[in-house]
């Protein structure tokens, strides 16, 4: 499920409110997955809060969470649509000042156009600013009481997430034995009411009952995978009248939920508030917004990588909203690429906190500064594919994600890492305690592939001595080692890829040891010399054009994306065999 175009295109911020200063700060849109990162203290779940307030639709604090005495306020913009328009301009209204012969034929002029109102005011005094209609002119300077329609295009200016369910889980949080408050069930943020809310799903005829079995329990296997296999969640009334919450493994036998690790309660508390919190409030799951805080405090990456990897299919299934505030590399390396997905980076400079959208390498890098990564981070990956460089990377994503039928991805399953054309003599396959020179690629993860260009520009010519290397060795370790059929990775980019680009037909594929640059001069006169110097652009440009169909027919490319992606199971305990034909 795609993001509306109305939460897109709608921008909320706030001014005033705890380390926010006098400055807008807040988030240009929202995403599907909306991920906040940031130092301690930095003003990370100050930004929930401010969710949280757009959803109630307006701001009501104590003073002492204003900044520097001053009244917070949130400030929204987004275009204004022709519902809207037409509450304030109706079809059959005329005169006025309005110079046109209905209001509507004046005021449909303004659908587009980009409105900024203070949230939450009351009528009359939400206007701020208007943009420019979209053909450019400001038709409302000349009207006269232009002021009032302001207020009153203002006053039914929508907002998006009002009315929906906000619910959040804050970074201290567990699970206890609880005494039954049924009909009165609910979760807090802390962790309060998850055993209640269970025992009662367990044990009231009222509730679906296989909501804990088929969708609770059913989640917690999915997430844990092959580390865990629950086979039963049961409550049991202690001495006393608590109830507790009993989880059975296979190996382990019965435990209680309350005597088990915070990682494993964390992941009960988001199934809980996905799957009966919703059944309990009796509203839809599209419905509900949640703000996490560090979800991956006491998980294994591994774990917090399934665990996000859920969350993303459940939004994607049912279209809820999640703002997540974290300190972890394993979630901005898991979102940095997906266009469902967006990253707020926020700063503090000791006085006041300032958020940004994420959008460059140079902002990428400030994150990583403050989460003090290292090289060691890829050693948490499940596997490696060695690339030459950034071109390469793109290609081979989008016909791993066309292969697997959109099941596998890099930061979940994978990680592409460039070795980069002479730097590919130094690197090595053999076990790290056997290398002397070089840098072993094992050093950096067991699980292995790389692909390599063969640069032949004739059938007869050979591979040069590193290349013939580093193929036995990957292949000795059990790696996948894939040399290119043709001359580069550029010549198993399918015709019809091409064609579809640039909008031509009969556009032949491009012979196995041609220049591919060369042939795509001669489909488009000049493109060839413009792209081969920008391969990374080309291949952005190409990648939505390909289909798993055109990618079957080119050279080995079937065989040796299929050989790939069995082993990239593999790394992730998905099952799968390749049987080469």
């Amino acid at each position: 499920m795609i993001i509306m175009d109305d939460l897109i295109n709608f921008s909320v911020k706030v001014r005033n409110l705890k380390c926010f200063g006098e400055d807008e700060q807040g988030f240009e849109q929202i995403k599907p997955i909306n991920l906040i990162i940031g130092r301690n203290n930095s003003g990370k779940s100050t930004l929930l809060d401010l969710i949280e307030y757009v959803v109630k639709g307006h701001i009501d604090v104590p003073e002492g969470h204003w900044h520097d005495k001053k009244t917070p306020e949130i400030i929204a913009e987004a275009p204004l649509t022709e519902t809207e328009l037409n509450m304030v301009f109706r079809e059959n209204g005329s005169g006025g000042g309005i110079p046109r012969s209905s209001h509507w034929q004046f005021g449909s002029k303004f659908i587009g156009t980009t409105l900024k109102w203070y949230l939450g005011a009351s009528q009359g005094h939400r206007y701020i600013s208007i943009g420019e209609c979209l053909d450019g002119v400001r038709h409302l300077d000349s009207v006269q009481n232009a002021q009032n329609h302001l207020q009153h295009i203002a006053d039914v200016k929508t907002n998006p997430l009002l009315g929906k369910v906000f619910r959040r889980i804050y970074a201290e949080r567990n699970i206890s034995p609880e005494a039954d408050n049924s009909p009165n069930i609910d979760l807090s943020g802390n962790g309060i009411g998850a055993t209640n809310i269970i025992q009662n799903f367990i044990n009231k005829a009222n509730l679906q009952t296989d909501l804990v079995e088929r969708s609770l329990l059913g989640g917690l296997n999915e997430i844990f995978l092959t580390d865990a296999v629950f086979t039963n969640m049961v409550c049991q009334q202690l001495e006393g009248g608590k109830w507790e919450i009993f989880l059975k493994e296979e190996t382990k036998g019965r435990i209680p939920l309350s005597q088990s690790g915070s990682g494993l309660k964390t992941i009960i508390i988001v199934l809980i508030y996905i799957h009966l919190v919703p059944e309990v409030t009796k509203r839809s799951l599209s419905d509900f917004v949640f703000g996490f805080e560090e979800l991956e405090n006491n998980l294994h990456p591994a774990l917090l990588r399934r665990l996000l990897s859920y969350i993303r299919r459940i939004t994607e299934e049912h279209g809820c909203i999640f703002f997540l505030t974290t300190h972890s590399n394993v979630e901005i390396d898991l979102f940095s690429k997906d266009k469902q997905a967006q990253i707020l980076h926020v700063t503090h400079d000791g006085k006041q906190a300032t958020a940004r959208t994420v959008k460059t390498y140079i902002e990428n890098r400030g994150i990583l500064d403050d989460l003090d990564v290292r090289a060691s981070d890829l050693l948490q990956s499940n596997g490696i594919i060695w690339v030459e460089g950034p071109s390469d990377r793109i290609h081979l994503n989008r016909w791993i994600e066309l292969w697997s039928n959109g099941e596998l991805h890099e930061g979940n399953h994978y990680q592409c890492v460039f070795y980069g054309g002479r730097l590919l003599a130094h690197l090595s396959s053999e076990e790290p305690d056997v290398v002397e020179e070089g840098i072993s690629i094992l050093r950096a993860n067991r699980n292995c592939a790389i692909l390599i260009d063969s640069d032949k520009r004739t059938e007869e010519a050979k591979l040069n001595d590193t290349k013939e290397r580093i193929i036995s060795e990957v292949k000795a370790n059990e790696g996948v080692s894939w040399v290119t059929k043709g001359r580069e990775i550029e010549n198993y980019i399918p015709a019809p890829a091409i064609a579809s680009w640039k909008g031509q037909t009969d556009v032949r594929q491009v012979e196995q040891y041609d220049d591919f640059f060369d042939y795509l001069d001669g489909v488009s006169k000049g493109r060839g010399k413009h792209y081969s110097s920008r391969k990374s652009l080309l291949a952005e440009n190409v990648a939505s054009h390909v289909t798993k169909e055109t990618l079957a027919g080119v050279l080995d490319l079937g065989e040796k994306l299929e050989e790939l992606c069995v082993t990239i199971r593999k790394w992730n305990n998905l099952g799968g065999k390749w049987v080469k034909g």
